[in-house]
C-alpha cells in the first residue's frame, strides 16, 4: 500500500515522456510514438509474467533501428529512451493498480470469512479489527469519513455486551463496516458515505435492542478518525 504514493509520479512520467516525444520530434519519433501507442493495450492486458519480456523486445528492436541511423544515432537513442520511459512508467502504474485490485479482493474475502464462523456472524478479535481498519482507512476517499463508535452498556454485564455485539453485527453493512468488543464495550468502525450515513446504523441498533420506546441501556461515543492510532480507548 505504501507503494501507491509513487503512483502520481509514475503517471506524470508516462505523460511527460509522451509529450516530450511529440515535442522534440527526434529522428524516428513517428515509429516510437506508434510503438508506444500500440503497446498500451498489451501493457494493460498481458499477464505479469509476459510483460517484462514484451517490453525488452520492443526496447531491443528500437535500439537496433536507432543504431542503423548513424548520422543521428544519439537523438535516435534519445527518442527510444523517451519511449522506454513511457512504457515502463505505464507498466509500473498497471502493476500497482493490479496489485491493489488483488489485495482488495483478498482482504474482502478475508473479511467475509472473519465475519462468519461455522456459518454464524461473529465480531472480529482485536488484531483482525485493527488489520481491517488499517486497510479501510488507507483506501478511504477524501470525501468519505470513518467513524469509530464505542457502544457501552450502562450495566457492565456480559449478556448485555453480547446483545449489543449481535445488534451491531446485524446492523452494519457487511462489505464495509467492522465490529469488535473489548472490556465490556462494543466498537463499530463505519465508513460514512453520502448515501448511507451513520444515523441509520444507530437507528437499526436501537430497534434491535428494543430501545425505541424506553430509556436506552447503553451510551454511544462517536469519533471521526483518520488513522488506527486515533482509536485510543480501543487500543489502550
Amino acid at each position: 500500500m505504501n507503494k501507491m504514493k509513487f503512483l502520481p509520479l509514475l503517471i506524470c512520467l508516462a505523460f511527460f515522456s509522451g509529450v516530450a516525444l511529440l515535442y522534440f520530434r527526434w529522428p524516428l519519433y513517428e515509429y516510437a510514438v506508434a510503438a508506444a501507442l500500440l503497446s498500451v493495450p498489451f501493457i494493460l492486458l498481458l499477464p505479469r509474467t509476459w510483460l517484462p519480456a514484451f517490453l525488452f523486445l520492443i526496447l531491443a528492436a528500437a535500439l537496433g533501428m536507432a543504431i542503423q541511423v548513424p548520422a543521428a544515432s544519439l537523438t535516435s537513442i534519445g527518442t527510444y529512451f523517451l519511449m522506454s520511459v513511457f512504457q515502463f512508467s505505464l507498466w509500473a502504474v498497471s502493476e500497482q493498480v493490479k496489485s491493489l485490485e488483488e489485495e482488495t479482493g483478498q482482504l474482502e474475502a478475508q473479511r467475509q470469512s472473519l465475519l462468519q464462523k461455522n456459518g454464524e456472524l461473529r465480531a472480529l478479535d482485536l488484531q483482525e479489527f485493527v488489520e481491517q481498519a488499517l486497510w479501510m482507512l488507507k483506501t478511504s476517499k477524501r470525501k468519505e469519513r470513518a467513524w469509530l463508535m464505542e457502544v457501552t452498556p450502562f450495566v457492565n454485564c456480559p449478556v448485555q455486551t453480547s446483545e449489543l455485539e449481535r445488534a451491531a453485527l446485524l446492523s452494519i453493512v457487511r462489505q464495509r463496516d467492522l465490529v469488535t468488543s473489548r472490556n465490556g464495550a462494543v466498537y463499530v468502525l463505519v465508513k460514512e458515505t453520502g448515501e448511507d450515513s451513520v444515523q441509520p446504523l444507530l437507528e437499526r441498533i436501537e430497534q434491535l435492542m428494543g430501545a425505541e420506546n424506553e430509556p436506552a441501556r447503553y451510551k454511544i461515543k462517536k469519533t471521526a478518525i483518520t488513522t488506527v492510532g486515533e482509536m485510543g480507548s480501543l487500543l489502550s
